[in-house]
């Protein structure tokens, strides 16, 4: 990372495609963990297309990485659609991919692609993957990573930032698509403008139309005060618009007249008022599929589409694992006063976190991608607190455990998953334990999202708008309830994350009058 950034992170990779012209892909050794964390990261490009290893050879110092041989200790061969890792000599024990190395192993393109993970006489970490030569990095825009994945990120952040294109950014959950939006932003025009985010998954799909554009005073039942919506407080800036797959249809369109017009409209109100605003999306569901199945507008995904950006899970691009890992930790040791946990201990010492460790969490499932990374290095250190070794205790091993992906949990009853068998009440209770938080509803119940949101709609008076209420109404339930938001949200009937913001403003305006 630059000194001069935020400490931003995110992983992800654009589709791989073909070097840029005057580039080969070759086999890289990048060190993923190391004792002396100073060189996580360190990365070599192999030469030709066998490879002898020994601690001779770089990214290793041989007069410090003295657990490995002077002798080469495995080779590897770059074959047309696959590599082959080979064992030379006993002395120095190799785990690859989870897997003694005693005899030789073939792994595809797409497995190098994503990265080998070779653990070496149970002391250091390298992931073997590819790398485009010569090796050509720009600046880090606050984001960690060092792979070709990252770079190609960056360049395509670079390549837009200064334009006012509406940017579709595709990833799965947990690989940082909002963080990529405020790294455009930052290198925009319209840097010092605001940054309004908003998720379509924590907006019920009957407010959501008033949320975005506005609504006028008695616009509605309950609109007692008129409110500006959010593409007018983003103008001159940028908005964020997350889990757009997620709009309602009368949302699609309104989003399209926007984007077309540049003008917006509130509910309610007979005239339009122009706003400058740059868009970003983000999605985690393929938009075209949704399109096939008449959930999502055409001409919308193609306006919203003006340039895209997509996003891959971290198994797919373990060569970032080892430097992310090592922030979170940094951070998280640095909040408990633990900094000297990670720094270099003698080899007759453990170090912190073993190497087989590491593995264990560079090979696991992390479904959450960076997001379930930094969870797993806050419970390390949480659970590790005062001791002088990381523990992977069992909840950790559950998160962390390799095996087939997460399949939905059993539904609590046969036809739960079914829209039709769920009830009015069944929804309320859901809202009601859940402190109107919609995903976790939609979780418990046992349904998409989309279709609770489409059930809210008939049920208006099941979640109500936080905009939509008067200052009053929000300070007297503050008081009653002696700031308890999660009581607030269970009374008020509101989303407790966006009660949380409108009781902000309305504290902010009483403290000013």
């Amino acid at each position: 990372m630059s000194g001069d950034e935020p400490s931003t992170v995110v992983a992800g990779r654009q589709d791989a495609g073909e070097p840029l012209q005057g580039r080969q892909s070759r086999l890289a050794l990048r060190l993923a963990w190391h004792r002396d964390v100073q060189r996580i990261g360190s990365v070599e490009v192999l030469a030709g297309e066998r490879s002898d290893i020994s601690r001779k050879s770089p990214p290793f110092d041989a007069a410090k990485d003295v657990v490995l041989s002077r002798d080469p200790f495995l080779t590897v061969f770059d074959h047309t659609g696959s590599i082959e890792i080979q064992p030379r000599e006993a002395r120095t024990p190799i785990q690859v991919n989870g897997q003694p190395l005693i005899r030789p192993l073939r792994f595809s393109d797409d497995e190098v692609s994503a990265g080998v993970i070779i653990v070496l006489a149970h002391e250091i970490v390298v992931c073997l993957h590819r790398l485009e030569v010569p090796v050509q990095r720009g600046p880090a825009l606050g984001l960690v990573g060092d792979g070709d994945a990252m770079e190609r990120v960056r360049r395509r952040i670079l390549s837009v930032a200064d334009l006012d294109t509406t940017v579709l950014v595709r990833g799965p959950t947990g690989t940082g698509k909002e963080l990529v939006a405020l790294a455009i932003r930052a290198r925009s025009k319209r840097a010092s403008g605001p940054f309004v985010r908003v998720s379509l998954a924590d907006v019920p799909g009957q407010t959501a139309a008033s949320a975005l554009f506005g609504h006028a005073r008695g616009a509605f039942t309950g609109a007692a005060q008129a409110h500006s919506g959010l593409f007018v407080e983003a103008d001159r800036g940028t908005l964020f618009l997350d889990e757009v797959a997620l709009a309602p249809p009368e949302v699609q369109n309104m989003l399209l007249r926007v984007l077309e017009t540049g003008e917006v409209r509130a509910l309610g109100s007979s005239h339009a008022r122009t706003v400058d605003v740059r868009v970003i999306a983000a999605t985690d569901e393929k938009l075209e599929a949704a399109v096939a199945e008449k959930r999502f507008s055409e001409p919308l995904l193609h306006r919203l589409n003006g340039y895209e950006i997509r996003l891959a899970p971290l198994r797919e691009r373990r060569e970032d694992i080892g430097p992310l890992l090592l922030h979170f930790l940094q951070q998280e040791l640095s909040a408990i006063g633990e900094d000297e946990q990670l720094a270099p201990r003698p080899l007759s010492e453990r170090p912190w976190l073993e190497a087989s460790d590491f593995a264990k969490i560079a090979l696991g499932e992390l479904r959450g991608n960076v997001r379930a990374l930094r969870n797993v290095a806050r419970q390390l250190v949480i659970s590790s607190r005062g001791a002088r070794h990381a523990r992977l205790d069992n909840v950790m091993q559950q998160v962390v455990a390799p095996g087939e992906p997460a399949r939905p949990s059993a539904p609590t009853t046969a036809t739960s998953s079914l829209p039709g068998a769920v009830s009015d009440a069944d929804i309320e209770a859901a809202l009601a334990a859940n402190q109107f938080n919609l995903a976790a509803a939609a979780k418990q119940l046992g349904i998409h999202r989309a279709t609770l949101y489409e059930r809210l709609r008939k049920m208006p008076s099941a979640v109500q708008d936080p905009a939509a209420l008067t200052d009053d109404a929000v300070l007297r339930c503050y008081e009653a309830h002696s700031g308890d938001v999660a009581a607030m949200a269970a009374e008020l009937r509101v989303p407790r994350k966006r009660l949380a913001a409108r009781l902000k403003q309305a504290l902010s305006r009483r403290t000013r009058s």
